[in-house]
């Protein structure tokens, strides 16, 4: 019997006890309230077990529940549990109404059932490209000499490392769904939000940034493309704007992903020159690019909803929010990315969630 069952009882005794002395009902619920709280059966039952004291004779009134007719529950039994495990296993994408008609039971049980067995079902996760075995491997060996080194040299390993990308800022991009929530009444008609794509117009913008801040931005002209020749003047600008904003760094550590500018043999000849050393990253892993999980996402929030007429207009706005950051988003970012690291290695390889 469960406590609150046995809670139950003990008001309906005291009830019988009280109605025999006498007691109003409305009298006898301000007693009890005043003993079992939040606990306390309503005045409406209060009244109906008056009722059925002042029927019997004094010790004569059942305080247990009567017996109901209907089916007992009994379908949530081991072997029911067993056989809906068996069917997720085989098919985890079987609907709820295609195992209650296969068992014979109401899809109101077999959902119970589920529940019981720790079962959720979630969407699945877009992820740049399938990882092979070597890849995962990789990914793993290069977190973890990343770790090794940030536990070596501690926070210095992070000031020293400027990292950056490129990525499409549009002209106008929707906002997304959680952003157009609004307070409304029952009353109020329903809304609708139509479905809109990123404008055509956008500007590529290259952005390299370290632990206290954005170190170089930079905007490209129209008619040009990012190939080497671009990426090696965009490095010796980044190079001469470190040794004027940061004069105190002497290791200068560039980190970025294995785009073609980035990895092409002219690129590793001018990185050589300007004395960049390298921070390895693995291929196809976006989830562990501070720029591409961190910068990037936070600035097209922002962005999302707003239209700008030019390329001038959205370079502005670009520039503002940058200036806008704290010291300290920036240091969240590499200490985010540090955290990926490491759940990279705990997940031998996979991709990395939030």
């Amino acid at each position: 019997m469960s406590a609150s069952t046995d809670v139950r009882i003990k008001q309906r005794s005291v009830i019988e006890f009280l109605t025999l002395e006498g007691c109003a009902p409305i009298e006898i619920h301000r007693r009890m309230k005043a003993v079992y709280g939040d606990g306390c059966m309503g005045v409406k039952n209060v009244r109906k077990w008056v009722r059925r004291a002042k029927s019997c004779c004094a010790g004569e009134m059942s305080v247990l529940d009567e017996h109901r007719p209907g089916r007992p529950i009994s379908v949530t039994r081991d072997e029911n549990k067993c056989r809906v495990d068996a069917m997720i296993q085989e098919n985890r994408r079987i609907k709820q109404r295609d195992i209650a008609l296969k068992l014979g039971i109401s899809q109101e049980r077999v959902h119970h059932i589920i529940e019981t067995l720790n079962y959720r079902k979630v969407c699945a996760r877009w992820v740049p490209r399938q990882l092979t075995d070597p890849m995962k491997e990789h990914r793993k060996t290069v977190a973890q000499e990343l770790l090794n080194r940030y536990r070596l040299e501690g926070d210095d390993f992070l000031q020293n490392i400027a990292t950056g990308d490129e990525s499409w800022v549009h002209h106008y991009d929707p906002e997304n769904k959680r952003q157009s929530m609004e307070y409304r009444h029952p009353g109020s008609p329903s809304v609708k939000k139509f479905r809109t794509v990123p404008s055509a117009k956008k500007v590529m913008l290259t952005i390299f940034w370290d632990a206290r801040g954005v170190l170089y931005t930079e905007f490209l002209t129209k008619g040009w493309t990012v190939n080497s020749d671009r990426y090696c003047a965009t490095l010796r600008s980044l190079k001469q704007r470190i040794r004027r904003i940061r004069p105190e760094r002497n290791v200068f550590l560039l980190h970025h992903d294995n785009a073609r500018p980035h990895c092409s043999a002219k690129t590793q000849d001018a990185m050589k020159r300007l004395k960049f050393t390298v921070v390895p990253h693995p291929p196809y892993s976006p989830d562990l690019a501070p720029s591409d999980f961190w910068l990037f996402p936070n600035l097209k929030e922002m962005l999302k909803g707003q239209h700008f007429s030019t390329d001038a207009e959205v370079e502005a706005a670009v520039r503002k929010w940058i200036s806008s950051q704290p010291e300290t988003f920036f240091m969240d970012g590499m200490n985010k990315w540090i955290e990926r690291l490491k759940k990279c290695v705990a997940v031998n390889g996979d991709y990395v969630e939030k």
